[in-house]
């Protein structure tokens, strides 16, 4: 079992964080995910606690980026940009997907090594 005071602990819970996210959106994984990750951060101290707060909040809100379906305002972007009169531009998801997952796992990458 990985441990949320290691490197490799929070790596393992920042990816289990951006795949639920885009799996069952961000608000299910926040719930299925809160309570444990705080409970077994408290365990190790109360500025352990803060930081996984802190981390659950700041992967969760950037793992909308991953891919077109992790964000409603993905989606809504996509379709009006295939209604403008003048771009009729197609959004696909691998389109989105070739730019989503380099810059979200470097943003996310960022927040991790500040919040640390």
């Amino acid at each position: 079992m990985h441990h949320i005071d290691h490197a490799t602990g929070i790596a393992v819970l920042a990816l289990t964080i951006l795949v639920l996210s885009n799996l069952a959106s961000n608000v299910p994984t926040v719930l299925l995910l809160g309570a444990r990750v705080a409970a077994s951060a408290a365990a190790i101290s109360a500025a352990e606690e803060k930081k996984a707060w802190l981390l659950l909040a700041w992967v969760s809100t950037v793992a909308g980026n991953l891919s077109l379906l992790g964000s409603a305002a993905n989606l809504i972007v996509c379709e009006q940009a295939r209604q403008a009169p003048y771009l009729a531009y197609t959004l696909s998801f691998w389109s989105h997907l070739k730019f989503g997952v380099p810059s979200t796992l470097l943003v996310t990458a960022i927040g991790l090594t500040l919040i640390r």
